[in-house]
């Protein structure tokens, strides 16, 4: 006698292999020699400097090359992720499997003095920027303003991330915060 899978009701369903001591938020991936294995669902990191625009929460003097923002970042959700003070402030990824991520950072930005200034930001992997991960703004003094940078790339584990800027002279830039949302699935 042959039974359909989609006519089996009540007791006689069964939940997927292993599916007891699986964690949360994962799901089961088939490995294409007939098994598989559950992993996560995806992986992401929330950080953030904190807001202050009567005390910068964080001043970077900026040239006319690319420079790392070294600013503190407070994980506020690090599932694969961890932040890094050392050499630089980065975002090293963690996860055993590669995955796909959408980074998006969210700049409150102001010059300390002097005449505008055309400010860059990139976001940069392994030391290399990020191929269209580059955004420009004007910055004056005593004028907040906010800066939007995103971008997509494949993260394996130990790779890592960094904010890059630079400016068309030197500069003294204030910012009133930093807001990072990186959030990865798997390939």
């Amino acid at each position: 006698m042959t039974i359909q899978h989609s006519t089996i009701t009540g007791a006689d369903l069964h939940e997927p292999k292993g599916v007891a001591t699986a964690a949360n938020n994962t799901v089961y991936v088939a490995n294409g020699s007939a098994s598989g294995a559950w992993t996560p669902l995806s992986r992401y990191l929330g950080a953030y400097t904190g807001f202050d625009s009567t005390t910068p929460a964080y001043t970077h003097s900026t040239t006319t090359s690319d420079t790392v923002l070294n600013n503190t970042f407070t994980a506020t959700e690090n599932n694969g992720f961890t932040v890094l003070t050392s050499p630089n402030t980065r975002i090293r990824y963690d996860g055993t499997e590669t995955i796909s991520v959408n980074v998006l950072i969210s700049l409150s930005t102001e010059q300390a003095s002097g005449s505008n200034k055309e400010v860059e930001w990139a976001l940069y992997k392994n030391g290399s920027a990020i191929t269209g991960a580059r955004s420009l703004r004007t910055l004056s003094s005593s004028s907040w303003g906010s800066i939007t940078l995103s971008g997509f790339t494949e993260l394996s584990t130990n790779d890592y991330l960094e904010i890059f800027t630079k400016a068309d002279g030197a500069s003294s830039i204030l910012y009133a915060s930093i807001q990072l949302s990186i959030v990865g699935t798997k390939k």
